[in-house]
């Protein structure tokens, strides 16, 4: 059975890692400052700032099927939102080396798997 995701959903899942290590460090908007949307892109997840600079989460319905992957996810999107926070721009570089050690510490701390996140 498939996951009916909605942004409730994604919501949830980020104001759950924001209370875990090492992102509960990293002072990340609260959720409420947040749009989290359903979409039903190839892409797993984004993150971007919208049109009027409102930080904009968008998880995708198509590729997000079970609560463990919503989890990844979200949290693979929160270490894009760290990087944004500190200024790195990822116009050239999907996957920086600061977002490598990033992701390397929040696989550590939630058991992911470095390779797929």
């Amino acid at each position: 059975m498939s996951l009916h995701l909605t942004p409730e959903m994604i919501e949830a899942a980020y104001d759950l890692l924001r209370t875990t290590p090492p992102i509960k460090r990293w002072r990340l908007p609260e959720a409420d400052d947040v749009v989290f949307r359903v979409v039903r892109d190839d892409f797993c997840g984004s993150f971007r700032y919208d049109e009027k600079g409102v930080p904009t989460m968008s998880i995708s319905a198509k590729r997000v099927g079970k609560l463990q992957t919503l989890i990844e996810v979200v949290a693979h999107e929160m270490v894009h939102m760290k990087e944004d926070s500190e200024g790195l721009s990822r116009a050239d570089v999907q996957h920086s080396a600061r977002f490598k050690r990033l992701a390397a510490q929040v696989c550590r701390h939630h058991g992911f798997d470095e390779k797929t996140f």
